[in-house]
């Protein structure tokens, strides 16, 4: 009897406690399923996270090689060797100068190529014995006292340094800019080239140029005289009014 007792108080301390075990069980199992869950859920996150920070090392990476592609150029550029004959302000000043004389030479250059390709391309003048527009007057009877000026004239005279009239006008512009020019016949404008007779009017005393080096120009042989036509500086042959010589737009 004793044992009866012993086995059924024995039996009821056992029960409560599977009973009590099972529903532990049932939670771990579901609180394994719930961090299998979170775990996959976490995966791609952690995907996430592992290429950002790929990317950003490889950004790391990136920026530093710039870094020293930088820092070698600055080391070469340190290497190079100094050039202690830098040029002062004004050797720069006088450089540009320089340069901008230069385009201004070019540019009245192409300007008067210009002039003469339409001087060229005019029909030459008619010859008349009274003035009119458009004509020359008759050449003079040669004597045999007579030489033609235009024979002993060297237009290599632009090549010496000295007669850089151009440079000198872009320095003293004022010299260049005359009076309005008075047409005798009140006629236009006409670009005369060398070998064409003007008309006596137009190289009369008014017109000359009496100080040819003012302009830094040559000087005019015996029997010649540098005249202002227009804008131009014509050199004529005052026995013959032949145009022994010709700057066009020399004046503003």
């Amino acid at each position: 009897m004793r044992k009866t007792l012993m086995l059924l108080m024995m039996a009821s301390v056992a029960i409560p406690s599977i009973a009590s075990a099972a529903p532990r069980d049932r939670d771990d199992r579901r609180e394994a399923r719930q961090e299998e869950k979170e775990e996959k859920a976490e995966r791609p996150q952690r995907a996430e996270r592992s290429e950002q920070r790929e990317t950003r090392q490889d950004r790391s990476e990136a920026r530093s090689e710039r870094q020293q592609v930088r820092q070698q150029a600055v080391e070469r550029r340190d290497d190079r060797p100094v050039n202690r004959s830098a040029p002062s302000i004004e050797q720069r000043r006088e450089a540009q100068v320089e340069r901008r004389e230069a385009l201004e030479t070019a540019r009245d250059n192409r300007r008067e190529e210009r002039i003469e390709r339409r001087a060229e391309r005019r029909s030459p003048p008619v010859v008349s014995q009274v003035p009119r527009e458009g004509t020359q007057p008759p050449p003079p009877v040669k004597t045999s006292s007579h030489s033609s000026s235009s024979h002993n004239w060297n237009g290599n005279w632009r090549h010496d340094r000295r007669y850089d009239w151009n440079g000198w006008r872009n320095r003293h512009r004022s010299l260049f800019r005359l009076a309005f020019y008075i047409d005798p016949f009140g006629w236009n404008y006409r670009p005369y080239s060398v070998g064409w007779r003007m008309w006596p009017s137009y190289y009369s005393s008014n017109y000359w140029l009496n100080d040819p080096w003012m302009y830094r120009l040559p000087p005019a042989y015996p029997g010649t005289r540098w005249v202002r036509y227009y804008d131009d500086a014509v050199l004529v042959d005052t026995w013959s009014g032949e145009v022994v010589d010709v700057i066009y737009s020399f004046f503003w």
